[in-house]
């Protein structure tokens, strides 16, 4: 299989044999922006103006927390602070969508102020989300260009340990956009198929490692089962729960 420069990453993620190689991408991109978002680039201007207007979600602003950066994120925040000051400033100039409402009146869908609906925006918006997204929109387009192009990937996918339960699931809805019905129905076959077996293959190492707690499996061999638990929640729920080791 001839590598190119884009398909790199999507190959290195199947040959990397862990429960979910979207999540393995998934895990490096996020990685990779929050370091660069605390490495030197907060200096530039071009990024401080995206991260001042996108900000980042509560789960990203924890994770830069924990790098221990401190200097980095009070800079990034100080200046996100005063855009979001000034502009909130402005919107709670704005009268409000409605007046007084009855008691038992509910707000149509939709109906919010100015200032409330500027404070939804920016609580969801997130620049190191949006870099994932995009990131993980190319790496979906590169896997189904290799799966009806390369068939040696192909081999590599079904000879892997399947997806985690979104993953799997979001590849069963791409492929209803990006694969003919023809070769759909084999697509959809063998991948469920390999998650069936990879479901079980997980669930019967939790089990083992259930039984080791109890004595009379004391001295009988771990097998595949130490790191049953964190594989389980990443193959159920996409989390890497493995402890630093």
């Amino acid at each position: 299989m001839k590598e190119k420069i884009y398909t790199i990453p999507v190959n290195e993620a199947f040959d990397a044999g862990g429960e979910c190689p979207f999540c393995t991408m998934r895990e490096k991109i996020e990685n990779d922006a929050i370091n660069y978002v605390l490495g030197p680039s907060y200096m530039e201007e071009d990024i401080r103006a995206e991260t001042d207007e996108k900000g980042f979600c509560k789960r990203h602003i924890r994770n830069m927390y924990e790098r221990q950066n401190s200097l980095g994120i009070a800079l990034m925040l100080s200046t996100h602070f005063e855009k979001i000051c000034g502009e909130l400033r402005e919107k709670l100039k704005e009268a409000p969508v409605s007046g007084k409402k009855s008691l038992f009146s509910r707000p149509k869908e939709g109906e919010r102020s100015a200032s409330s609906e500027f404070i939804h925006q920016t609580a969801d918006s997130c620049y190191v989300c949006e870099r994932i997204e995009e990131n993980m929109a190319r790496y979906i387009d590169t896997f189904f260009y290799l799966w009806k192009t390369e068939p040696e990937f192909k081999e590599k996918v079904l000879s892997g340990n399947g997806f985690c339960i979104e993953h799997f699931a979001m590849l069963l809805d791409e492929g209803q956009k990006r694969i003919s019905d023809k070769e759909y129905s084999e697509f959809y076959n063998s991948l469920s198929k390999l998650e069936l077996e990879n479901l079980e293959r997980v669930r019967g190492d939790l089990l083992w490692f259930i039984d080791k707690f109890d004595y009379r499996f004391h001295d009988e061999p771990w097998k595949n089962s130490k790191d049953a638990l964190p594989r389980s929640i990443k193959k159920l729920m996409g989390e890497n729960v493995e402890e630093e080791k």
